[in-house]
């Protein structure tokens, strides 16, 4: 998937069953058919995800495991 990072927020709690929850909320753009502008979403990535140098506005390229959570996120352009 093709899409533009444009904000971040960490997050660092106690979820209701007790399980501590540390990481990041990437929200991020990309086209989508029948949008006129940009679709936009949010990713959760856990602590200890490796993440690339780059900035709101860049290019990336984001896979995904089977079970639809990120697994690379690749720089690809600006």
């Amino acid at each position: 998937m093709k899409a533009k990072p444009i904000g971040t927020r960490e997050l660092n709690f106690q979820s209701g069953d007790g399980i501590m929850v540390k990481g990041f909320q990437w929200y991020i753009s990309f086209p989508e058919e029948n949008v006129v502008g940009e679709m936009t979403d949010k990713l959760f990535l856990r602590d200890g995800f490796t993440l690339p140098t780059c900035k709101p506005g860049d290019m990336l390229d984001i896979t995904f495991n089977r079970k639809g959570k990120p697994e690379t996120i690749t720089v690809i352009g600006k």
